[in-house]
């Protein structure tokens, strides 16, 4: 279990709060918002130990008190002065994030104005004109067949 501060609380109170105020902006901003707060208020879901000569797929548990106990035998053993050399390290699950869905025409056009904006910086030349306008309509494709519109 995650021990918080108040400084921490009051900082999960302010995000909460922005998220359900108008001082969010956009979309982006709020996602931002709850992508912090589930950090902050994440639980491990795994421990390992981390430290010299450690392969940490063979020591992972799902106890902290198991791997608590292995860092310490294993700082016992060491007894190098100052810093352990062992610790426990949390592991947290991390959900899969949805796959981007860009069409491939619009990921062409704007790799192809890169390359012509590369090789002809500041003159607007034939290729220059064709790959801006590439991209705006590959743009106004993708933004067609996400809206479900016949592009």
């Amino acid at each position: 279990m995650t021990t918080f501060t108040d400084e921490d609380k009051e900082l999960i109170k302010e995000i909460r709060e922005r998220i359900g105020s108008l001082d969010v902006r956009d979309n982006i901003e709020r996602r931002a918002y709850e992508i912090a707060l589930a950090s902050l208020e994440a639980e491990a879901v795994m421990f390992c130990i981390s430290g010299q000569n450690v392969d940490s797929e063979e020591h992972v548990s799902t106890s902290k008190a198991v791997v608590d106990a292995w860092v310490e035998e294993w700082n016992q053993v060491d007894r190098t002065p100052g810093e352990p050399l062992y610790k426990t390290v949390p592991l947290y699950h991390h959900p899969a994030l949805p796959a981007s869905v860009v069409p491939e025409g619009l990921v062409k056009a704007v790799r192809f104005y890169e390359q012509v904006k590369r090789e002809n910086p500041p003159v607007e030349t034939v290729a220059w004109k064709d790959a801006v306008e590439w991209v705006i309509e590959e743009a106004c494709l993708a933004v067609k067949a996400s809206s479900g519109k016949d592009a």
